[in-house]
């Protein structure tokens, strides 16, 4: 019997709509991959592969931000756009650098945090 490819099947559960497409993708049984999932060593490849996957997302997801932050600030101040598509673009603008400043606000605080555990 061929070796299981536990990250492979890991893949394929996270990235297939239903378990029996997961199954095929993987070429084996519906009832393997319910076993699989029951396994806590394969729940840690689960979790290891979904972090990994999520990570690539945004990786990825950064690279076109600065694009799709131009063209909200294009449409904020193009005259010619209706109102709301302005307000509402103008809007995602704020809320972006908010969250921004608070995710580093957050960051400075656990850094400070982290530092004051070490020192004690």
């Amino acid at each position: 019997m061929a070796k299981l490819n536990k990250d492979e099947i890991a893949m394929n559960l996270l990235t297939s709509r239903t378990i029996n497409e997961a199954a095929d993708r993987s070429s084996v049984s519906t009832s393997t991959l319910y076993r699989l999932r029951k396994q806590a060593s394969f729940q840690k490849i689960l979790t290891r592969v979904k972090d990994e996957l999520f990570q690539e997302t945004m990786k990825k997801a950064q690279s076109y931000a600065l694009d799709s932050l131009e063209v909200l600030r294009e449409v904020a101040v193009d005259e010619d756009a209706n109102d709301s598509s302005r307000v509402s673009a103008a809007r995602t603008i704020i809320d972006i650098g908010l969250a921004a400043n608070e995710q580093e606000h957050i960051i400075h605080k656990l850094d400070d945090l982290e530092r004051r555990l070490m020192d004690d």
